[in-house]
């Protein structure tokens, strides 16, 4: 068994680093759900002796839902917040990690899956505002957010060390940053 969580479950660490040992305090729904779902899995486990490995996705993009795509369309804003990082993943790093987890599955351990560059928000979007040539997005305040989803995402920040998923697998990221991953799609499909 497989589950696919999230690191939304670590909660706020005020920007420092966090590994699969460090405290778990949800501060939103999604991250709450995310751990009660990670418990149930692992009593199940526990009761029934089953094979179960747990990965914690950074912020996932793709080669089509990207900060790029998001500029392009103009739908973009930049979110005022000083001290905000957070970690990302590109999908294909995620699915080459999965398969790479059937050939060394180690039961009842937790991965996180990110690359190796937090950033913030502003940082990521002023790297797709250069690919593009194009300018700087408006920017707004964090406390002027009225999407729910958006306020919980801007409360946490953690910077997710991904070390453990690349030892045990023995994985070298094809997009190490959201430098690499940005470019490529910059270069592929944009």
């Amino acid at each position: 068994i497989t589950y696919l969580s999230a690191t939304s479950v670590y909660g706020d660490h005020k920007g420092k680093w966090v590994n699969e040992e460090d405290e778990t305090k949800p501060t939103s729904n999604s991250g709450l759900n995310r751990l009660n779902a990670e418990k149930s899995w692992m009593n199940l486990a526990s009761q029934k002796n089953l094979p179960l490995q747990i990965f914690r996705l950074s912020g996932i993009y793709s080669n089509e839902r990207n900060v790029l795509v998001r500029l392009k369309s103009k739908e973009l804003k930049i979110i005022e917040k000083k001290n905000h990082f957070f970690s990302r993943i590109h999908v294909e790093d995620i699915a080459n990690i999965l398969f790479e987890s059937l050939s060394n599955f180690k039961p009842r351990e937790i991965y996180n899956i990110s690359d190796d560059k937090p950033a913030s928000a502003e940082e990521v979007a002023l790297f797709g505002c250069k690919l593009l040539k194009v300018k700087k997005p408006e920017t707004i305040s964090f406390l002027l957010i009225k999407s729910e989803m958006l306020k919980n995402f801007y409360k946490d920040s953690k910077k997710v060390n991904n070390k453990k998923m690349k030892n045990i697998f023995n994985y070298k990221l094809k997009f190490p940053s959201y430098i690499e991953g940005l470019s490529y799609i910059r270069n592929n499909f944009i």
